[in-house]
């Protein structure tokens, strides 16, 4: 049995068939109707393997950001980035475009979004993370509640030690804080469900404050990370990687702290006004400078942590050319080897044919994952100096991107990052050449980035990251989706110190992982004040993690409502007769996001489902919603 091979348990689904019986729900799921009563407590606690069951279905709930046919990820059936500035679907149908694009999301409709779309397979369009969809691959209130009856009951079990109890125990608290914490990213303070409750217990459970909802996060974490691995030693690896770590947990912490110290919910000023403000379930109340430091001390402890113990660090190049810059970043997101890693979601072993239904479909042939022309103008040159620097040599008339050419020719001349992120013309790509310009026909690759669906309205740079190349250029088994790496860590510390206003230290974080991929110092490519150094530091996260699922919540945890009201711009390359390239940048016109136009503050968190508000267990719908 093997957690990373996404074990078939059909054992798993008697594990919700706990012997208590219907009642109404207290978040979606948590409390369901089982089917029967033939397996009980009793049954499943009654040996090691059985219960270990219940911890492995629970980890289902950590939500990939690789698109898998009839699997969501973070947002549903198409890529989180494409509500960002990052990239834009240019599909005539699915959630983004419906739901996102046009500002349809509503209480009364989240929690269904659409289940009736008639293509079974693509319901619901939108996942939103409080509604529990075990079809669909989400599972957030039923792995709490799992966790929670194991946490209840697995000292019952006779064949298990006391250390392998506390590890499992260890490993259920981190799921619970792991599913909370995106609860509370996406929705702020939260009902806490502690426990897995029985029909006759009074589960009226209130809306808690921001604060309250952290502390409760943070004190499970910190339960856990004692009796969790270090590591996973080199000998389970084949079997256990991808089990929760203490590296793991404390990376975990730091996301959450940093996400509590930003804006959205540190200011003097709530974001919208409402009841739930006036409650502090929206923000704490006040600016508090103190929950940064909070968050630059469990980054520090990790990082500390990671210099005395070792077994992680940052994926290094062999060569100090691009090549070599560019296969360690790609090793550092993509393998489920990588150093790295501190936590990362393995929701596939062998994924040949998740690439072709769903990855490849959604966008390369749909519209989906098209990067913007804002995205492209973010990665500095190949030295770190950012294209706006008139010292940079950067034109966006003539080779833009740096990889014209073929062979030696080529320059690269930008962040390597960019090569391995956004489809560049004339890049190789998985043995085939990239020919991403808009006027050509007859390519491999023009069959699944420009056939007939789709738009000639959508531009020429789309996603590359977690797109294996149509041959085998590119493994397209043992992949993982990276929800936590050790960059993330680094530059996470350098925004909590450089809040604090500790620039030299945050120097020291964001040229780390610069270096690595052969950019210059930031404080020799620039001159800095903690206000355009905070706005670098976002910058290094979008070069460094995009389509890895943080752009959305760097811009909402800084309140950027100017990130999201700007209309966006294509890339279109076209070749002419010559072989020289023509490079323009048009406003995107198809779906254009009602955002554009209106842009309310309120989309900073979602709205909870109407039905959950009318169950009267205490909870407070978002302002503005």
């Amino acid at each position: 049995m093997k957690l990373i091979k996404y074990i078939k348990i059909t054992f798993a689904a008697l594990v919700i068939v706990v012997s208590y019986t219907g009642c109404e729900k207290l978040g979606p799921g948590s409390l369901e109707k089982p089917p029967g009563a033939d397996v009980t407590i009793d049954t499943i606690f009654s040996s090691a393997e059985y219960a270990e069951r219940v911890l492995w279905y629970s980890y289902r709930s950590l939500r990939t950001g690789i698109l898998r046919k009839g699997i969501s990820n973070g947002i549903g059936q198409q890529l989180q980035s494409d509500i960002t500035d990052l990239s834009h679907t240019f599909m005539t149908w699915g959630g983004v475009q419906q739901f996102y694009y046009t500002g349809a999301i509503s209480p009364s409709n989240a929690s269904t979004l659409d289940d009736s779309y008639p293509e079974w397979w693509l319901r619901p369009l939108v996942t939103l993370p409080f509604v529990d969809y075990p079809d669909r691959g989400v599972y957030t209130f039923k792995a709490i509640r799992n966790c929670h009856v194991l946490l209840e009951n697995i000292h019952k079990v006779p064949d298990m030690s006391t250390v392998e109890m506390d590890r499992l125990r260890a490993e259920a608290k981190t799921i619970i804080a792991y599913n909370m914490t995106e609860l509370f990213r996406n929705y702020g303070g939260l009902p806490w469900i502690g426990k897995a409750y029985t029909p006759d217990e009074d589960f009226t459970n209130p809306r808690m404050t921001v604060e309250a909802t952290v502390d409760s996060i943070v004190n499970l974490l910190d339960e856990a990370i004692p009796d969790l691995p270090w590591t996973i030693p080199e000998a389970d690896k084949s079997n256990w990687e991808g089990r929760f770590t203490q590296a793991g947990a404390m990376a975990l912490k730091t996301r959450l702290l940093l996400f509590a110290a930003s804006p959205i919910f540190n200011s003097d000023e709530p974001y919208v006004s409402g009841d739930a403000s006036e409650q502090l379930m929206s923000w704490y109340g006040n600016y508090d400078a103190s929950r940064y430091q909070r968050a630059a001390d469990a980054a520090k402890d990790l990082i500390d942590q990671i210099d005395m113990q070792g077994g992680y660090e940052l994926e290094q190049a062999e060569t100090n050319d691009v090549w070599g810059y560019r296969e360690a970043f790609r090793t550092g997101y993509w393998e489920r080897t990588s150093s790295e890693i501190l936590i990362g979601i393995r929701d596939g072993y062998t994924s040949a044919g998740r690439w072709g239904g769903s990855m490849f479909d959604i966008n390369l042939n749909y519209g989906g994952g098209t990067g913007t022309s804002e995205f492209m103008r973010m990665f500095p040159m190949a030295d770190g100096t950012p294209i706006t620097d008139p010292s940079s040599g950067w034109d966006e008339a003539v080779d833009p991107l740096g990889s014209e050419g073929t062979g030696a020719a080529r320059a690269f001349s930008r962040d390597p990052r960019l090569y391995e992120t956004l489809q560049c013309v004339n890049d190789d790509w998985g043995g085939e050449t990239v020919e991403n310009w808009k006027n050509q026909v007859g390519s491999v690759w023009a069959k699944h980035v420009k056939g007939p669906r789709r738009t000639q309205g959508s531009g020429s740079t789309v996603i590359r990251k977690f797109m294996p190349g149509f041959t085998s250029g590119i493994p397209v088994q043992q992949s993982q989706f990276p929800y936590i790496r050790l960059p993330e860590i680094y530059l996470s510390y350098a925004e909590a110190m450089n809040e604090l206003d500790d620039m030299s230290e945050a120097y020291t974080y964001i040229n780390m992982v610069r270096n690595r991929v052969g950019l210059d110092n930031v404080e020799d490519v620039g001159t800095w004040t903690k206000e355009t150094l905070r706005e670098q530091i976002l910058v290094e996260r979008v070069c460094e993690f995009g389509f890895e699922q943080v752009r959305w919540f760097d811009i909402t945890r800084h309140k950027k409502a100017d990130v999201l009201s700007q209309p966006l711009h294509n890339v279109w390359i076209e070749k002419n007769v010559d072989g020289t390239f023509t490079y323009t940048y048009p406003e995107i016109t198809t779906n254009q996001r009602a955002w554009w136009t209106i842009f309310d503050n309120k989309w900073f968190l979602l709205p909870f489902p109407l039905n959950e508000i009318q169950k009267g267990y205490g909870l407070v719908q978002n302002p503005g919603w």
